[in-house]
């Protein structure tokens, strides 16, 4: 079975956003299990990064969803594409806000360059990886 991924960025609704990050959760987590995806989502002061992977037809059904749905906007992909193994094989939808480690102190401690896509992306995704740790 060939594994694709996902990884983003997006803006949430503040005025909703724990709410908001309460539902998408849910459902995910549900339908991330049905679908074969596993990842990671970190919610932090308004701002969602995810990597989402699997099968590459149940990823781009779940990516749609994500692409269309209200509750994001200003939506980046830092990368999208094959993937030898899951870096997250232990979770359907694995979640992180910021307490056990603050998004934005680890990209200036990383010294994360946002002008250069790949490296940025990157870092987000070393950055999930610690976090799921």
């Amino acid at each position: 079975m060939t594994l694709e991924y996902l990884l983003y960025r997006s803006t949430g609704r503040i005025e909703q956003f724990g709410d908001d990050c309460t539902n998408i959760l849910r459902v995910a987590r549900l339908r991330n299990a049905d679908l074969g995806l596993t990842g990671f989502l970190h919610a932090e002061d308004g701002v969602f990064v995810q990597w989402l992977e699997g099968p590459a037809k149940a990823l781009n059904h779940v990516a749609e969803l994500i692409l269309s749905d209200r509750r994001h906007s200003g939506i980046t992909v830092f990368g999208r594409g094959p993937v030898i193994t899951r870096q997250f094989p232990d979770w359907s939808m694995g979640f992180s806000n910021g307490e056990k480690a603050p998004l934005f102190d680890w990209l200036v401690e990383s010294d994360a360059n946002s002008h250069d896509h790949r490296a940025f992306g990157n870092s987000l995704h070393q950055f999930l990886l610690h976090c799921a740790a």
